[in-house]
Formats: structure tokens, sequence, C-alpha cells
């Protein structure tokens, strides 16, 4: 069990976070400048790190932010572990796509996943807030357990 865990949130996301709703009040915020991604452990900011995306700035990133988004991505590789959590399905991107192929959808989504990081689709803005902190609390946890296994 997890006593009070501190989650820092970036600066670019908007304050107070959307996702201050959903948590548990173990569960603190704070602001922080963070080199990649928008949320990560307080301590351990390296350890784990969560891009957050709506279905809306997903897409963007496949279309015109593409090139700044995968310099983001190629950045988080010195993370310990990464992940990409949208605020939706991967239908509700086939449907709001635009322009973008259906195939450059999935082929984008299929090659990101494989070089950078995995990519889940939360459904929803509450079950995104859930996924982060327990992504992140995780390695509170797996260290608690190495600690216990060397003594």
């Amino acid at each position: 069990m997890i006593d009070e865990i501190t989650i820092l949130v970036d600066t670019r996301e908007a304050w107070p976070h959307v996702y201050r709703r959903h948590l548990p009040s173990n569960v603190q915020l704070e602001r922080s400048t963070l080199e990649t991604g928008d949320f990560a452990l307080f301590g351990l900011t390296d350890g784990a790190v969560v891009e957050r995306k709506t279905v809306t700035d997903l897409l963007g990133c496949m279309t015109s932010n593409r090139d700044r988004f995968e310099r983001e991505l190629a950045r988080s590789r010195h993370v310990g572990s990464f992940c990409i959590i949208v605020e939706g399905t991967f239908a509700d991107c086939i449907e709001s796509r635009g322009g973008l192929s259906e195939a450059s959808l999935f082929g984008t989504v299929a090659a990101w996943s494989r070089r950078y990081a995995p990519i889940i689709f939360a459904g929803s803005e509450r079950h995104a807030a859930e996924l982060t902190w327990r992504f992140l609390a995780g390695q509170v946890t797996e260290a608690r357990r190495i600690v216990q296994a060397v003594e």
C-alpha cells in the first residue's frame, strides 16, 4: 500500500489540473517544469513519465506537430519507463481523424509504440487519470519489493 505520493505536473498543463477530481486523497499534484512528458513522480523524475494526450492532441501530433512530437519521443529514451496515455479510444481517433488516412493512423500508433513507448487508449479522462497515477506509483511499489528482496 502506498501512503502519500506526489505527482509532478508539467507547467505546460492547465492548472489546477483536471485529473485532481479523479485522484484518491493520498495522491497530490504539484506543478513543475519537466524536461519530458506531462507527469512524473516527485523524487524520481527519470524513473517513469507519462505523456498525456487527448484524441485531438494525438491526431495533431500525427500531422502538423509530428516532427516536434517525435523529437520529444526520442528524448523519452532516457526515462526508465515512458508511456503515452490517451483520453479516448482508438475508435474515437478513427472517427476524428479528418484527412489522416486510417492506414496512417494505424501505422503511426504501431510505429511509435514499437520505437518509443506504448500508447494506451484509456477511454476517458477519469480512466486516464487512474492509469497515470497507478503507472507512476507502481515504481514505488516495485522499488519496495527490490529493497525487501535484498534485505
